[in-house]
């Protein structure tokens, strides 16, 4: 199996870690800070066929470092730490948004330049996009009944979009997979 396809299996799985929370008590089993060891260690892997993925590094970093803070205040207090600091939350919110975007988008590059249609992973990574923001907007999300429902509808969608981008994810890899089977054949 070739870097690509291992460097493709751990974002894949990065992002089930990052969509889905599997709780003990407080506790996230599926730590967020672990999603971003596999990005980290998947742009290595990738560096050669997407040089430009460098450019994440620090980001994946920053973020890994602030989900690892968080997740260790919670396992020790109970309670987030960067929850605390306002505009440090939001500058790693956007921070986020863009690396994930940014992430996206180079694996979409790699899928055409294997002559593979993004197209369905480009619409999830831009309405992704859009629902991250809308969810940064100062809405009173919690205060009205139509707004609550509003907000439960976006999150439902999100989700949706966010499982989508892991099936295409998965399924890039398996395309480059029998890419290589045909070629060694």
């Amino acid at each position: 199996m070739s870097d690509t396809c291992r460097g493709l299996g751990k974002i894949a799985w990065g992002y089930v870690f990052l969509v889905f929370d599997f709780n003990l008590g407080s506790l996230n089993v599926l730590p967020n800070w672990a999603a971003y060891l596999l990005f980290f260690s998947a742009i290595g892997l990738l560096e050669d066929e997407l040089p430009q993925l460098n450019l994440l590094r620090p980001f994946c970093g920053l973020l890994g470092t602030a989900e690892g803070v968080d997740w260790l205040a919670v396992l020790f207090t109970g309670q987030k730490l960067m929850d605390r600091f306002f505009l440090l939350q939001i500058l790693l919110s956007c921070v986020g948004i863009y690396f994930s975007f940014q992430l996206l988008t180079d694996l979409i590059q790699l899928a055409e330049d294997h002559y593979i249609r993004a197209d369905s992973l480009r619409v999830c990574r831009n309405l992704d996009a859009v629902f991250q923001v809308l969810y940064l907007l100062p809405l009173p999300w919690t205060s009205s009944g139509s707004l609550t429902l509003f907000s439960l509808g976006m999150l439902t969608v999100s989700l949706l979009i966010c499982l989508l981008i892991v099936c295409q994810l998965f399924l890039l890899r398996k395309h480059l997979l029998n890419e290589e089977l045909s070629h060694s054949e």
